[in-house]
C-alpha cells in the first residue's frame, strides 16, 4: 500500500517529529484530501534559513539550544503522523504551528499520533507524493 508523503525544509521536518510542531501550514488548501489519513513526513536536502525568524517566538531557550544538532536528517522520510483535522488558521493557531498565523492566510494539517521511523533515505517531492 503506498503512503502519502509531503517533503519539508529543514528544520521544520524534525519539528513535527520531536512533537513541538503540531500543524502543518500551507498557504494553500491542496492538502485537505490528507484529513483522516496517516502520512509520513520527509525532511528535504534544504535547510530553512528563515526557520529563526519565523520560529523563534513559539520555542523555548532549551529548544532553540538544541537546533543545531538537527541537520543530520537530510532526504529522508523521518516519521509517520496522523492527520486529524484540516482548517483554517486563526492567532490561536501560531504556537502549534511555529509561525505567525495572522499576517497570512493559512490552512493547516493538524497532525497527531506521530511515530518516529528508521529514517528512509530518499528524495522528496513538492506536493504529495507516495512511498
Amino acid at each position: 500500500m503506498k503512503i502519502p508523503v509531503i517533503t519539508l525544509q529543514q528544520p521544520w521536518a524534525q519539528f513535527i517529529m520531536l512533537g513541538w510542531k503540531t500543524i502543518e501550514t500551507r498557504t494553500h488548501n491542496k492538502f485537505k484530501c490528507l484529513q483522516g489519513r496517516r502520512i509520513l513526513i520527509h525532511a528535504s536536502e534544504k535547510w530553512d534559513n528563515k526557520w529563526f525568524e519565523l520560529a523563534s517566538p513559539y520555542l523555548n531557550h532549551e529548544q532553540l539550544f538544541s537546533i543545531s544538532a538537527l541537520e543530520k536528517m537530510k532526504s529522508s522520510i523521518i516519521c509517520s503522523a496522523f492527520v486529524n483535522d484540516f482548517d483554517c488558521l486563526g492567532p490561536h493557531d501560531s504556537k502549534n504551528a511555529l509561525i505567525n498565523c495572522t499576517s497570512t492566510q493559512r490552512y493547516g494539517l493538524f497532525l497527531t499520533k506521530i511515530k518516529l521511523i528508521e529514517p528512509i533515505r530518499t528524495k522528496g517531492a513538492q506536493g504529495i507524493w507516495y512511498y
